[in-house]
Protein backbone atom coordinates (compact mmCIF):
# COMPACT_ATOMS: atom_id res chain seq x y z
CA UNK A 1 0.00 0.00 0.00
CA UNK A 2 2.59 2.54 1.10
CA UNK A 3 5.18 2.43 -1.65
CA UNK A 4 8.67 3.84 -1.67
CA UNK A 5 8.01 6.43 -4.36
CA UNK A 6 11.40 7.81 -5.26
CA UNK A 7 13.55 8.67 -8.22
CA UNK A 8 12.37 8.56 -11.78
CA UNK A 9 15.66 7.43 -12.87
CA UNK A 10 15.36 5.94 -12.43
CA UNK A 11 15.89 7.32 -11.47
CA UNK A 12 13.63 8.20 -11.23
CA UNK A 13 11.41 10.56 -8.25
CA UNK A 14 12.03 11.09 -8.22
CA UNK A 15 16.79 22.35 -0.76
CA UNK A 16 22.21 27.67 1.90
CA UNK A 17 23.68 29.64 -0.53
CA UNK A 18 23.11 32.78 -2.48
CA UNK A 19 21.09 32.34 -5.64
CA UNK A 20 23.43 32.75 -8.58
CA UNK A 21 22.96 34.39 -11.95
CA UNK A 22 25.47 35.37 -14.57
CA UNK A 23 25.86 35.58 -18.30
CA UNK A 24 26.72 31.90 -18.43
CA UNK A 25 24.58 30.74 -15.54
CA UNK A 26 20.89 30.46 -14.86
CA UNK A 27 18.98 33.56 -15.87
CA UNK A 28 15.46 33.15 -14.53
CA UNK A 29 13.88 36.38 -13.33
CA UNK A 30 13.78 36.94 -9.60
CA UNK A 31 10.33 37.18 -8.08
CA UNK A 32 9.74 40.66 -6.66
CA UNK A 33 7.67 39.14 -3.89
CA UNK A 34 10.72 37.19 -2.80
CA UNK A 35 13.34 39.88 -3.37
CA UNK A 36 14.29 40.10 0.29
CA UNK A 37 16.22 37.07 1.51
CA UNK A 38 14.65 35.66 4.64
CA UNK A 39 17.33 35.37 7.32
CA UNK A 40 15.63 32.71 9.44
CA UNK A 41 17.54 29.45 9.52
CA UNK A 42 15.90 26.25 8.39
CA UNK A 43 17.03 22.75 7.49
CA UNK A 44 17.72 20.86 4.29
CA UNK A 45 14.90 21.32 1.71
CA UNK A 46 13.27 23.82 4.09
CA UNK A 47 12.60 21.09 6.68
CA UNK A 48 13.46 22.31 10.19
CA UNK A 49 14.14 18.76 11.33
CA UNK A 50 17.10 18.47 8.91
CA UNK A 51 19.30 21.25 10.31
CA UNK A 52 21.94 18.59 10.95
CA UNK A 53 22.69 15.21 9.40
CA UNK A 54 21.48 13.45 12.54
CA UNK A 55 18.16 15.20 12.04
CA UNK A 56 17.27 12.31 9.74
CA UNK A 57 16.99 10.12 12.84
CA UNK A 58 14.39 12.44 14.38
CA UNK A 59 12.69 12.73 10.98
CA UNK A 60 12.12 8.97 10.95
CA UNK A 61 11.07 8.88 14.62
CA UNK A 62 8.48 11.61 14.08
CA UNK A 63 7.15 9.95 10.92
CA UNK A 64 6.73 6.61 12.70
CA UNK A 65 5.08 8.30 15.69
CA UNK A 66 2.64 10.29 13.56
CA UNK A 67 1.84 7.27 11.41
CA UNK A 68 1.17 5.21 14.53
CA UNK A 69 -1.34 7.81 15.72
CA UNK A 70 -3.08 7.73 12.36
CA UNK A 71 -3.23 3.91 12.33
CA UNK A 72 -4.99 3.97 15.71
CA UNK A 73 -7.31 6.72 14.49
CA UNK A 74 -8.27 4.83 11.32
CA UNK A 75 -9.01 1.61 13.21
CA UNK A 76 -11.75 3.48 15.14
CA UNK A 77 -13.37 5.17 12.13
CA UNK A 78 -16.54 3.99 10.39
CA UNK A 79 -16.33 3.58 6.60
CA UNK A 80 -16.03 7.17 5.32
CA UNK A 81 -14.04 9.63 3.21
CA UNK A 82 -11.97 10.33 6.33
CA UNK A 83 -10.45 6.84 6.14
CA UNK A 84 -8.96 7.65 2.71
CA UNK A 85 -7.77 11.08 3.86
CA UNK A 86 -6.02 9.63 6.92
CA UNK A 87 -4.50 6.81 4.85
CA UNK A 88 -3.14 9.40 2.43
CA UNK A 89 -1.65 11.38 5.31
CA UNK A 90 0.24 8.27 6.41
CA UNK A 91 1.52 7.88 2.86
CA UNK A 92 2.51 11.56 2.74
CA UNK A 93 4.29 11.29 6.10
CA UNK A 94 6.45 8.29 5.20
CA UNK A 95 7.07 9.43 1.61
CA UNK A 96 8.43 12.76 2.85
CA UNK A 97 11.19 10.83 4.65
CA UNK A 98 11.83 8.41 1.78
CA UNK A 99 11.96 11.10 -0.89
CA UNK A 100 14.15 13.50 1.11
CA UNK A 101 16.56 10.70 2.00
CA UNK A 102 16.71 9.53 -1.63
CA UNK A 103 17.60 13.00 -2.93
CA UNK A 104 20.13 13.55 -0.13
CA UNK A 105 21.96 10.27 -0.58
CA UNK A 106 22.35 10.93 -4.30
CA UNK A 107 23.42 14.58 -4.21
CA UNK A 108 24.72 15.78 -0.84
CA UNK A 109 28.50 16.47 -0.78
CA UNK A 110 28.72 15.87 2.99
CA UNK A 111 29.34 12.18 3.63
CA UNK A 112 27.69 12.34 7.06
CA UNK A 113 24.44 13.50 5.47
CA UNK A 114 24.63 10.71 2.89
CA UNK A 115 25.21 8.04 5.54
CA UNK A 116 22.40 9.33 7.77
CA UNK A 117 20.07 9.50 4.75
CA UNK A 118 20.93 5.87 3.93
CA UNK A 119 20.14 4.79 7.48
CA UNK A 120 16.89 6.77 7.46
CA UNK A 121 15.88 5.20 4.16
CA UNK A 122 16.43 1.68 5.48
CA UNK A 123 14.58 2.38 8.76
CA UNK A 124 11.54 3.90 7.08
CA UNK A 125 11.44 1.10 4.49
CA UNK A 126 11.38 -1.43 7.32
CA UNK A 127 8.48 0.49 8.86
CA UNK A 128 6.70 0.42 5.49
CA UNK A 129 6.55 -3.35 5.75
CA UNK A 130 4.77 -3.02 9.10
CA UNK A 131 2.21 -0.69 7.51
CA UNK A 132 1.75 -2.90 4.46
CA UNK A 133 0.94 -5.91 6.65
CA UNK A 134 -1.33 -4.12 9.12
CA UNK A 135 -4.64 -5.96 9.18
CA UNK A 136 -6.58 -3.14 10.81
CA UNK A 137 -5.67 -0.83 7.91
CA UNK A 138 -6.49 -3.50 5.35
CA UNK A 139 -9.87 -4.20 6.99
CA UNK A 140 -10.65 -0.48 7.04
CA UNK A 141 -9.87 -0.05 3.36
CA UNK A 142 -11.91 -3.12 2.34
CA UNK A 143 -14.91 -1.85 4.27
CA UNK A 144 -14.66 1.68 2.87
CA UNK A 145 -14.27 0.46 -0.72
CA UNK A 146 -17.50 -1.49 -0.60
CA UNK A 147 -19.40 0.63 1.94
CA UNK A 148 -20.81 3.26 -0.43
CA UNK A 149 -19.33 6.09 1.62
CA UNK A 150 -16.94 7.45 -0.99
CA UNK A 151 -18.37 10.48 -2.79
CA UNK A 152 -15.69 11.21 -5.37
CA UNK A 153 -14.20 9.21 -8.20
CA UNK A 154 -10.67 9.89 -6.95
CA UNK A 155 -11.53 8.59 -3.48
CA UNK A 156 -12.95 5.41 -5.03
CA UNK A 157 -9.81 4.98 -7.15
CA UNK A 158 -7.65 5.55 -4.07
CA UNK A 159 -9.52 2.90 -2.07
CA UNK A 160 -9.18 0.38 -4.90
CA UNK A 161 -5.48 1.14 -5.41
CA UNK A 162 -4.73 0.84 -1.69
CA UNK A 163 -6.55 -2.47 -1.38
CA UNK A 164 -4.70 -3.92 -4.39
CA UNK A 165 -1.39 -2.68 -2.98
CA UNK A 166 -2.12 -4.42 0.33
CA UNK A 167 -2.90 -7.67 -1.44
CA UNK A 168 0.19 -7.40 -3.65
CA UNK A 169 2.12 -7.14 -0.39
CA UNK A 170 0.87 -10.58 0.66
CA UNK A 171 -1.44 -9.58 3.48
CA UNK A 172 -3.67 -12.55 2.62
CA UNK A 173 -0.85 -15.09 3.26
CA UNK A 174 0.05 -16.97 6.43
CA UNK A 175 2.04 -15.23 9.16
CA UNK A 176 5.10 -17.34 8.39
CA UNK A 177 5.07 -16.43 4.70
CA UNK A 178 4.38 -12.79 5.49
CA UNK A 179 7.39 -12.61 7.82
CA UNK A 180 9.57 -14.09 5.07
CA UNK A 181 8.19 -11.60 2.51
CA UNK A 182 9.02 -8.70 4.81
CA UNK A 183 12.59 -9.96 5.25
CA UNK A 184 12.98 -10.39 1.51
CA UNK A 185 11.68 -6.88 0.76
CA UNK A 186 14.10 -5.38 3.28
CA UNK A 187 16.93 -7.38 1.72
CA UNK A 188 15.92 -6.29 -1.79
CA UNK A 189 15.86 -2.63 -0.73
CA UNK A 190 19.32 -2.93 0.86
CA UNK A 191 20.75 -4.68 -2.21
CA UNK A 192 19.32 -2.02 -4.53
CA UNK A 193 20.94 0.75 -2.52
CA UNK A 194 24.22 -1.15 -2.35
CA UNK A 195 24.15 -1.60 -6.14
CA UNK A 196 23.71 2.14 -6.78
CA UNK A 197 26.23 3.08 -4.11
CA UNK A 198 28.87 0.82 -5.69
CA UNK A 199 28.39 2.54 -9.06
CA UNK A 200 28.99 5.96 -7.50
CA UNK A 201 31.98 4.90 -5.38
CA UNK A 202 33.74 2.64 -7.91
CA UNK A 203 32.95 3.59 -11.53
CA UNK A 204 36.31 2.29 -12.82
CA UNK A 205 39.04 4.07 -14.77
CA UNK A 206 41.43 3.64 -17.70
CA UNK A 207 44.87 5.24 -18.04
CA UNK A 208 45.71 6.40 -21.57
CA UNK A 209 49.20 7.33 -22.84
CA UNK A 210 50.25 9.47 -24.59
CA UNK A 211 47.88 12.40 -23.95
CA UNK A 212 47.52 13.05 -27.69
CA UNK A 213 45.19 10.02 -27.96
CA UNK A 214 42.44 12.02 -26.23
CA UNK A 215 40.82 14.82 -28.33
CA UNK A 216 41.21 18.32 -26.92
CA UNK A 217 37.46 18.92 -26.76
CA UNK A 218 37.01 16.22 -24.09
CA UNK A 219 40.31 16.43 -22.20
CA UNK A 220 38.54 18.44 -19.50
CA UNK A 221 36.59 15.26 -18.66
CA UNK A 222 39.79 13.40 -17.76
CA UNK A 223 42.45 13.73 -15.06
CA UNK A 224 46.01 14.50 -16.11
CA UNK A 225 48.53 11.85 -15.06
CA UNK A 226 52.23 11.19 -15.70
CA UNK A 227 54.46 8.14 -15.93
CA UNK A 228 58.26 7.84 -16.09
CA UNK A 229 59.75 7.35 -19.55
CA UNK A 230 62.43 4.65 -19.97
CA UNK A 231 65.97 5.89 -20.55
CA UNK A 232 66.92 6.42 -24.21
CA UNK A 233 70.60 5.71 -23.54
CA UNK A 234 71.76 9.28 -24.20
CA UNK A 235 74.31 11.12 -22.10
CA UNK A 236 71.42 12.79 -20.26
CA UNK A 237 69.63 9.55 -19.43
CA UNK A 238 70.03 10.28 -15.72
CA UNK A 239 67.43 13.06 -16.10
CA UNK A 240 64.01 11.70 -15.14
CA UNK A 241 61.56 12.18 -17.98
CA UNK A 242 57.81 11.91 -17.65
CA UNK A 243 55.13 11.27 -20.22
CA UNK A 244 51.75 12.98 -19.95
CA UNK A 245 48.56 10.96 -20.18
CA UNK A 246 44.93 11.00 -19.06
CA UNK A 247 42.92 8.92 -16.61
CA UNK A 248 39.39 8.34 -17.86
CA UNK A 249 36.81 7.68 -15.16
CA UNK A 250 34.34 5.36 -16.85
CA UNK A 251 31.11 6.62 -15.30
CA UNK A 252 28.20 6.64 -17.74
CA UNK A 253 28.43 10.32 -18.68
CA UNK A 254 32.18 10.36 -19.36
CA UNK A 255 32.03 7.00 -21.13
CA UNK A 256 29.35 8.32 -23.47
CA UNK A 257 31.62 11.20 -24.51
CA UNK A 258 34.64 8.92 -24.99
CA UNK A 259 32.72 6.52 -27.23
CA UNK A 260 31.34 9.40 -29.27
CA UNK A 261 34.43 11.53 -29.79
CA UNK A 262 37.62 9.41 -29.56
CA UNK A 263 38.91 8.18 -32.93
CA UNK A 264 41.37 5.72 -31.34
CA UNK A 265 39.50 2.39 -31.39
CA UNK A 266 41.68 0.87 -28.65
CA UNK A 267 40.87 3.74 -26.28
CA UNK A 268 37.17 3.28 -26.99
CA UNK A 269 37.44 -0.47 -26.46
CA UNK A 270 39.33 -0.21 -23.15
CA UNK A 271 36.88 2.41 -21.88
CA UNK A 272 33.84 0.41 -23.00
CA UNK A 273 35.09 -2.82 -21.42
CA UNK A 274 35.97 -1.14 -18.13
CA UNK A 275 32.81 0.98 -17.99
CA UNK A 276 30.59 -2.04 -18.57
CA UNK A 277 32.34 -4.37 -16.12
CA UNK A 278 32.67 -2.12 -13.07
CA UNK A 279 32.14 -2.25 -10.20
CA UNK A 280 32.98 -5.94 -9.80
CA UNK A 281 31.28 -5.98 -6.40
CA UNK A 282 27.91 -5.66 -8.16
CA UNK A 283 28.17 -9.15 -9.64
CA UNK A 284 27.59 -10.62 -6.19
CA UNK A 285 24.93 -8.00 -5.45
CA UNK A 286 23.05 -8.89 -8.65
CA UNK A 287 23.11 -12.60 -7.90
CA UNK A 288 21.69 -12.01 -4.43
CA UNK A 289 19.10 -9.59 -5.83
CA UNK A 290 17.93 -12.04 -8.50
CA UNK A 291 17.61 -14.84 -5.93
CA UNK A 292 15.73 -12.67 -3.44
CA UNK A 293 13.32 -11.39 -6.09
CA UNK A 294 12.69 -14.90 -7.41
CA UNK A 295 11.93 -16.24 -3.93
CA UNK A 296 9.58 -13.32 -3.30
CA UNK A 297 7.67 -14.03 -6.52
CA UNK A 298 7.42 -17.74 -5.68
CA UNK A 299 5.97 -17.06 -2.21
CA UNK A 300 3.49 -14.64 -3.78
CA UNK A 301 2.50 -17.47 -6.16
CA UNK A 302 3.66 -15.76 -9.37
CA UNK A 303 5.47 -17.53 -12.21
CA UNK A 304 8.36 -15.08 -12.09
CA UNK A 305 9.47 -11.79 -10.60
CA UNK A 306 8.67 -10.15 -13.95
CA UNK A 307 5.08 -11.35 -13.61
CA UNK A 308 4.92 -10.06 -10.02
CA UNK A 309 6.46 -6.66 -10.85
CA UNK A 310 4.42 -5.88 -13.96
CA UNK A 311 1.01 -7.02 -12.72
CA UNK A 312 0.02 -3.68 -11.06
CA UNK A 313 0.89 -1.72 -14.21
CA UNK A 314 -1.18 -1.04 -17.32
CA UNK A 315 0.46 -3.85 -19.31
CA UNK A 316 -0.66 -6.34 -16.67
CA UNK A 317 1.61 -9.24 -17.62
CA UNK A 318 5.05 -10.01 -19.13
CA UNK A 319 3.28 -11.62 -22.10
CA UNK A 320 1.67 -8.29 -23.03
CA UNK A 321 5.00 -6.48 -22.71
CA UNK A 322 6.83 -9.12 -24.76
CA UNK A 323 4.11 -9.11 -27.43
CA UNK A 324 4.46 -5.33 -27.73
CA UNK A 325 8.25 -5.57 -28.05
CA UNK A 326 8.13 -8.35 -30.64
CA UNK A 327 5.51 -6.52 -32.68
CA UNK A 328 7.57 -3.34 -32.54
CA UNK A 329 10.66 -5.29 -33.56
CA UNK A 330 8.90 -6.55 -36.71
CA UNK A 331 8.06 -2.99 -37.72
CA UNK A 332 11.55 -1.57 -37.21
CA UNK A 333 13.77 -4.57 -38.06
CA UNK A 334 14.14 -3.75 -41.76
CA UNK A 335 15.05 -0.13 -41.11
CA UNK A 336 17.37 -1.08 -38.23
CA UNK A 337 19.25 -3.59 -40.43
CA UNK A 338 19.55 -0.96 -43.16
CA UNK A 339 21.01 1.58 -40.75
CA UNK A 340 23.36 -0.99 -39.24
CA UNK A 341 24.75 -1.77 -42.69
CA UNK A 342 25.28 1.93 -43.42
CA UNK A 343 27.21 2.40 -40.17
CA UNK A 344 29.29 -0.75 -40.74
CA UNK A 345 30.12 0.37 -44.29
CA UNK A 346 31.22 3.73 -42.90
CA UNK A 347 33.69 1.94 -40.63
CA UNK A 348 34.98 -0.24 -43.47
CA UNK A 349 35.61 2.77 -45.69
CA UNK A 350 37.22 4.68 -42.84
CA UNK A 351 39.65 1.80 -42.10
CA UNK A 352 39.88 0.62 -45.71
CA UNK A 353 39.09 -2.91 -44.48
CA UNK A 354 36.35 -4.69 -46.40
CA UNK A 355 35.64 -7.29 -43.70
CA UNK A 356 35.70 -5.08 -40.62
CA UNK A 357 32.83 -5.76 -38.21
CA UNK A 358 31.02 -3.18 -36.12
CA UNK A 359 31.92 -3.59 -32.45
CA UNK A 360 29.86 -2.30 -29.51
CA UNK A 361 32.41 0.46 -28.84
CA UNK A 362 32.20 1.59 -32.50
CA UNK A 363 28.52 2.44 -32.73
CA UNK A 364 28.42 5.95 -31.21
CA UNK A 365 31.58 7.09 -33.02
CA UNK A 366 30.53 5.95 -36.49
CA UNK A 367 26.91 7.03 -36.06
CA UNK A 368 28.33 10.50 -35.48
CA UNK A 369 30.51 10.16 -38.56
CA UNK A 370 27.56 9.07 -40.72
CA UNK A 371 25.44 11.97 -39.51
CA UNK A 372 28.30 14.38 -40.13
CA UNK A 373 28.93 13.19 -43.70
CA UNK A 374 25.31 12.63 -44.73
CA UNK A 375 23.82 15.77 -43.23
CA UNK A 376 26.87 18.06 -42.86
CA UNK A 377 26.22 17.80 -39.14
CA UNK A 378 28.90 19.02 -36.74
CA UNK A 379 27.85 18.22 -33.17
CA UNK A 380 30.28 20.73 -31.70
CA UNK A 381 28.72 23.50 -33.81
CA UNK A 382 25.25 22.43 -32.70
CA UNK A 383 26.39 22.47 -29.05
CA UNK A 384 27.51 26.09 -29.46
CA UNK A 385 23.84 27.05 -29.77
CA UNK A 386 22.84 25.19 -26.62
CA UNK A 387 24.45 26.84 -23.65
CA UNK A 388 22.73 25.61 -20.50
CA UNK A 389 21.48 29.10 -19.67
CA UNK A 390 19.84 29.42 -23.11
CA UNK A 391 18.20 26.01 -22.75
CA UNK A 392 16.73 26.99 -19.40
CA UNK A 393 15.46 30.27 -20.83
CA UNK A 394 13.89 28.28 -23.67
CA UNK A 395 12.20 25.94 -21.20
CA UNK A 396 10.86 28.94 -19.31
CA UNK A 397 9.41 30.41 -22.53
CA UNK A 398 7.81 27.08 -23.49
CA UNK A 399 6.17 26.64 -20.09
CA UNK A 400 4.74 30.16 -20.26
CA UNK A 401 3.52 29.63 -23.84
CA UNK A 402 1.98 26.19 -23.23
CA UNK A 403 0.62 26.56 -19.70
CA UNK A 404 0.55 30.32 -18.99
CA UNK A 405 2.80 29.74 -15.97
CA UNK A 406 6.09 31.47 -15.16
CA UNK A 407 9.23 30.33 -13.37
CA UNK A 408 10.95 32.79 -11.03
CA UNK A 409 14.15 32.25 -9.12
CA UNK A 410 13.58 32.65 -5.39
CA UNK A 411 16.10 32.96 -2.55
CA UNK A 412 16.75 30.17 -0.10
CA UNK A 413 17.00 30.34 3.65
CA UNK A 414 20.23 29.44 5.45
CA UNK A 415 20.44 25.65 5.72
CA UNK A 416 17.95 24.92 2.94
CA UNK A 417 20.48 24.15 0.20
CA UNK A 418 23.07 21.39 -0.09
CA UNK A 419 25.51 22.97 -2.58
CA UNK A 420 26.33 26.52 -3.76
CA UNK A 421 25.43 25.68 -7.40
CA UNK A 422 21.82 24.80 -6.53
CA UNK A 423 19.06 27.32 -7.25
CA UNK A 424 15.39 27.32 -6.35
CA UNK A 425 12.53 28.21 -8.71
CA UNK A 426 8.90 28.99 -8.04
CA UNK A 427 6.22 28.16 -10.62
CA UNK A 428 3.33 30.64 -10.66
CA UNK A 429 0.13 31.02 -12.66
CA UNK A 430 -1.78 34.36 -12.80
CA UNK A 431 -5.14 32.72 -12.03
CA UNK A 432 -4.14 29.57 -10.13
CA UNK A 433 -1.46 31.20 -7.98
CA UNK A 434 1.57 29.26 -6.79
CA UNK A 435 1.98 25.84 -8.42
CA UNK A 436 5.05 24.52 -6.60
CA UNK A 437 8.82 24.70 -6.30
CA UNK A 438 11.74 23.19 -8.19
CA UNK A 439 15.40 22.93 -7.14
CA UNK A 440 17.95 22.82 -9.95
CA UNK A 441 21.18 20.91 -9.27
CA UNK A 442 22.59 20.73 -12.78
CA UNK A 443 26.37 20.43 -12.61
CA UNK A 444 28.58 17.38 -12.26
CA UNK A 445 30.66 16.87 -9.11
CA UNK A 446 32.38 14.00 -7.36
CA UNK A 447 30.10 11.63 -5.47
CA UNK A 448 26.92 13.02 -7.03
CA UNK A 449 24.29 11.00 -8.91
CA UNK A 450 25.70 10.24 -12.35
CA UNK A 451 23.05 11.07 -14.88
CA UNK A 452 19.89 13.16 -15.06
CA UNK A 453 16.80 12.51 -12.96
CA UNK A 454 13.71 14.08 -11.47
CA UNK A 455 13.37 13.66 -7.70
CA UNK A 456 10.11 14.24 -5.85
CA UNK A 457 10.50 15.83 -2.42
CA UNK A 458 6.86 16.45 -1.62
CA UNK A 459 3.71 15.47 -3.45
CA UNK A 460 0.70 17.73 -3.89
CA UNK A 461 -2.51 17.03 -1.97
CA UNK A 462 -5.67 18.74 -0.77
CA UNK A 463 -5.28 19.50 2.93
CA UNK A 464 -8.62 21.29 3.30
CA UNK A 465 -11.19 22.99 1.06
CA UNK A 466 -9.06 26.14 1.05
CA UNK A 467 -5.52 24.78 1.42
CA UNK A 468 -3.41 22.77 -1.02
CA UNK A 469 0.00 21.27 -0.25
CA UNK A 470 2.20 22.46 -3.11
CA UNK A 471 4.55 19.93 -4.70
CA UNK A 472 8.33 20.31 -4.37
CA UNK A 473 10.74 18.59 -6.77
CA UNK A 474 14.41 18.61 -7.72
CA UNK A 475 15.91 18.36 -11.19
CA UNK A 476 19.34 16.73 -10.90
CA UNK A 477 21.78 16.57 -13.84
CA UNK A 478 25.52 16.05 -14.32
CA UNK A 479 26.40 18.63 -16.95
CA UNK A 480 30.03 19.70 -17.16
CA UNK A 481 30.86 23.17 -15.82
CA UNK A 482 29.50 25.49 -13.15
CA UNK A 483 27.35 28.64 -13.07
CA UNK A 484 29.02 31.16 -15.35
CA UNK A 485 31.23 28.55 -16.99
CA UNK A 486 31.77 28.80 -20.73
CA UNK A 487 31.97 24.99 -20.95
CA UNK A 488 28.31 24.58 -19.97
CA UNK A 489 27.18 23.75 -23.48
CA UNK A 490 24.98 20.76 -24.20
CA UNK A 491 25.07 18.35 -27.09
CA UNK A 492 21.78 17.39 -28.71
CA UNK A 493 21.35 14.25 -26.61
CA UNK A 494 21.89 16.26 -23.40
CA UNK A 495 19.28 18.80 -24.53
CA UNK A 496 16.81 15.97 -25.12
CA UNK A 497 17.59 14.55 -21.68
CA UNK A 498 17.13 17.94 -20.01
CA UNK A 499 13.74 18.41 -21.69
CA UNK A 500 12.73 14.86 -20.77
CA UNK A 501 13.49 15.25 -17.06
CA UNK A 502 11.95 18.72 -17.09
CA UNK A 503 8.79 17.03 -18.40
CA UNK A 504 8.78 14.79 -15.32
CA UNK A 505 9.18 17.84 -13.09
CA UNK A 506 6.31 19.65 -14.81
CA UNK A 507 4.15 16.53 -14.42
CA UNK A 508 4.67 16.79 -10.67
CA UNK A 509 4.28 20.58 -10.46
CA UNK A 510 1.18 20.90 -12.67
CA UNK A 511 -0.61 17.86 -11.23
CA UNK A 512 -3.57 18.64 -8.97
CA UNK A 513 -4.92 15.68 -6.99
CA UNK A 514 -6.87 15.35 -3.77
CA UNK A 515 -4.42 12.68 -2.61
CA UNK A 516 -0.64 12.68 -2.83
CA UNK A 517 -0.88 8.96 -3.59
CA UNK A 518 -1.68 10.02 -7.19
CA UNK A 519 0.36 13.23 -7.32
CA UNK A 520 2.50 13.84 -10.41
CA UNK A 521 4.75 10.92 -11.29
CA UNK A 522 3.20 8.76 -8.55
CA UNK A 523 1.34 6.80 -11.20
CA UNK A 524 1.77 3.32 -12.69
CA UNK A 525 5.24 3.06 -14.18
CA UNK A 526 4.23 2.37 -17.77
CA UNK A 527 2.36 5.67 -18.07
CA UNK A 528 4.76 7.81 -16.01
CA UNK A 529 7.05 8.39 -19.01
CA UNK A 530 4.36 9.77 -21.32
CA UNK A 531 4.38 13.43 -20.14
CA UNK A 532 8.18 13.52 -20.16
CA UNK A 533 8.44 12.01 -23.64
CA UNK A 534 5.86 14.47 -24.98
CA UNK A 535 7.83 17.37 -23.53
CA UNK A 536 11.07 15.91 -24.91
Amino acid sequence: MFRALTTRRRVATRLFSSSRTSSGGICFATSSADAVVVAAETGLYGLDVLKTAKGFRRFVDEAISRSGELVSYISQLPPSMEVIRAMDEISDTVCSVIDSAELCRNTHPDREYVEEANKASMRINEYLHFLNTNNSLYTAIVKVEHGGALHTEEAQRAAHALRVDFENGGIHLSDEKLRRINKLKIEIAKLGKEFNENIILDPGSVDIFPASRIPKNIQHLCRTIYRPVPSDGSSKSWITRKEKGYRITTDSSTLSSILKWVSDAEVRKQSYMKGNSMPHANLDVLNKLINARHELAQIMEYKSYADFAIRPNMAGSPDVAMSFLLDLSKHVRCKADEEFNVIRECKRQYLNERNADLEPWDEAYFVGMVKSSAYSLDSSVIASYFSLSRCLEGLKMLVESLFGATFCQVPMMPGECWHPDVVKLSLHHPQEGGLGFMYLDLYSRKGKYSGCAHFAIRGGRLISKSEYQLPVVALVCDFIGSPGSLTSRLNHYEVETLFHEFGHALHSLLSRTDYQHFSGTRVVLDIAEIPSILFE
